[in-house]
Formats: structure tokens, sequence, C-alpha cells
């Protein structure tokens, strides 16, 4: 898929350190690459700053995310505890939510990472025409837990 990365998403990276600001867009770039045309939304939440993509613009319809924290992005898929994941690399004890740390953007080049991102969107909530590509900006209200300046 071609999306271009919001100008919201750089700003709301911005009191990240800029290695993880690095990381983040990084790894969002690859994830676009590997993803079928779908609904991007960018999120400035209160715990963390992150995309989130599904085939439609419902937040419950997202089938994975990339939740950015001090020194790390999280690779995290709505149904992730359905994904078929012989090696045990997904984290989580949810009923559905599963994660995986991401620290390098090369950690999305494991063909085994990529299979779990392939089953995520083959088994997503899809409406029955194709979706146009876009980006949804959404803010919640409130404070924000940030990094601190160093």
């Amino acid at each position: 898929m071609e999306l271009n990365e919001s100008a919201e998403f750089v700003a709301f990276l911005g009191p990240y350190p800029p290695t993880t600001q690095e990381l983040a867009r990084a790894l969002r770039a690859r994830l676009v690459e590997m993803l079928p045309p779908c609904v991007e939304t960018v999120w400035d939440a209160t715990n963390a700053v992150g995309v989130a993509y599904g085939f439609t613009e419902h937040n419950r319809d997202h089938f994975i995310h990339l939740p950015v924290y001090t020194k790390y992005v999280n690779l995290g898929f709505s149904q992730g505890a359905s994904l078929n994941d012989p090696e045990g690399r997904l984290v989580g004890t949810g009923a559905r939510i599963r994660h995986v740390k991401l620290t390098r953007a090369e950690d999305l080049d494991d063909p085994y990472l990529q299979d779990l991102v392939r089953q995520a969107w083959e088994s997503a909530l899809r409406p029955a025409v194709p979706v146009e590509p876009r980006t949804l900006i959404r803010v919640m209200d409130g404070p924000k837990r940030r990094p601190k300046p160093d």
C-alpha cells in the first residue's frame, strides 16, 4: 500500500527520544509497504502515540497497531491470541491482544513476523468493497504520559 506519513504523526512523536522517533517512523513505513490497502489511524492517546490499521474507520476493526514507548515500539495484533504462533513470540495475557517488542526497523524483515502480519490482515473484518487508503487522526482528551527530557 502507498500512504504518505502524516505531519501529525511526526508532531505527536516530538517528545520521544530521536532514536525512538526514527524507529517508529521506519517501522510505520515498512508496515505500510507490507499491508494491503487499508485505513491508517494515527492516535495521540494517554499512554502512547501510535498508528493502527483496519479495513474500516472503526477502532474496533483495527487488526494491527504500532504503539510507541520511550525506548521501543510494539507490534500489536488485535486478534493475536487467535494467530498461529508456534514459536510463542507473541506476548500478552488478555483474551485477544498480543504483541511483540521491536527495537530495530529490520525486525520487520523477519519472515515469521511477516507471516503474523499476513495472518492478521487475512483474518480481519473487511467490507465487501475495497477500501481507499487514507489516514485518520485521533487525539484523546486529557493529560498525556510522554517521555521526560533528559
